[in-house]
C-alpha cells in the first residue's frame, strides 16, 4: 500500500482511534458498582470499537482500486471524523479518571458517585458525541460497501462481455460460407473485445493523485507542475490557475522529457 495514500492515512487514524476507544472501554469495564451513567458508556464505548475494527479490517484488505474508495474518503472528509472520535475518546478517559480517583477495583467510593452525579451531564454530552461519530463511520462503511459490490458487478459484466466476444471471433460453419459478411462481422468483435478488455484494465487500475495550486511565472522565469518523461497511467491531476508573462515558461501535466528538454533550454 501507497503510505502517503489517502487509505493509508486514514487507516492510520482509525488505529490511533481504536486504541483510544479501547483505553476508555478498559477504564469503564475495570470499575466495579459503577453508576448508570458510566455503565452505559461501556456498551456505546464497545460498539466503537467494533465499528472502527471494521473500517480499519475493511480498507486493508480491500480489492478496490485506490481509485474507487480514496476519492470517497477524500470527499467526505472521513479522517476529520476519526481524529473526532479519538478526541472524544480520550476526553472520556481523562473525565473517567478524574471522577472515579478516589475508587477501587472492587468498590466505587460514595464521594466518587456524588461527583459522577454532578458531572453527569458531561457524561452524556459525551456519549452522545460518540454516538455521532458512530453513525458516520457506520455510513461510510456501508457506502465503502455498495461501491465494492457496483465495482464488483461492473467488473463480472466487463469479463462476460469479453468472454462473449472471444466466442464470437469464432465462426460457426454458416459464418465461415458467409464470404461477405464473416470477416467484418469477426473484425468487429476483435475490435469490441479489445475495448473491453481496455476498460477491464482501467477499472483494476490502481491510480494515485497529485494536487496542485495556482501558478504565476514572470521576467523569464521557468516553472512546472506535473511528471517529466515516460507517461504513467492511472495518474489523477488536478491543477489550479496558470500565469506567464514576460517570456516565462510553465507547463501541467505530463511531458517527455525531450519536449521539457527543449522547452526550458535558452
Amino acid at each position: 500500500m501507497d503510505p502517503f495514500s489517502v487509505t493509508a492515512s486514514v487507516i492510520a487514524i482509525a488505529t490511533l482511534a481504536l486504541q483510544s476507544a479501547k483505553a476508555a472501554y478498559d477504564l469503564v469495564d475495570g470499575l466495579a458498582e459503577a453508576p448508570l451513567a458510566i455503565a452505559r458508556s461501556k456498551t456505546s464505548l464497545m460498539e466503537t470499537q467494533k465499528i472502527l475494527g471494521a473500517l480499519q479490517q475493511m480498507l486493508t484488505t480491500a480489492s478496490e482500486p485506490a481509485g474507487v474508495i480514496e476519492p470517497v474518503l477524500r470527499m467526505i472528509e472521513l479522517a476529520e471524523t476519526l481524529k473526532s472520535a479519538r478526541h472524544v475518546c480520550d476526553q472520556f478517559s481523562t473525565a473517567i479518571v478524574s471522577f472515579t480517583s478516589h475508587s477501587t477495583d472492587g468498590r466505587f467510593s460514595k464521594r466518587d458517585r456524588l461527583t459522577v452525579n454532578f458531572h453527569e451531564p458531561k457524561i452524556h454530552k459525551l456519549n452522545k458525541e460518540l454516538d455521532d461519530c458512530q453513525r458516520t463511520v457506520s455510513m461510510v462503511l456501508d457506502g465503502i460497501g455498495r461501491l465494492g459490490d457496483c465495482f464488483r458487478a461492473q467488473e463480472q459484466a466487463l469479463a462476460n462481455l469479453d468472454t462473449y466476444l472471444h466466442d464470437r471471433q469464432t465462426p460457426s460453419a454458416s459464418e465461415e460460407d458467409s464470404v461477405s459478411n464473416g470477416g467484418a462481422s469477426l473484425q468487429l468483435a476483435a475490435t469490441l473485445q479489445n475495448g473491453c478488455q481496455e476498460a477491464r484494465s482501467t477499472t483494476r487500475a490502481k491510480r494515485t493523485g497529485q494536487e496542485f495550486g495556482d501558478m504565476s511565472t514572470d521576467d523569464q522565469s521557468r516553472a512546472m507542475q506535473g511528471i517529466v518523461g515516460e507517461a504513467h497511467d492511472g495518474v489523477e491531476q488536478s491543477f489550479g490557475k496558470m500565469t506567464t508573462s514576460k517570456n516565462s515558461r510553465a507547463f501541467q501535466g505530463q511531458i517527455d522529457a525531450a519536449f521539457f528538454a527543449a522547452m526550458f533550454s535558452n
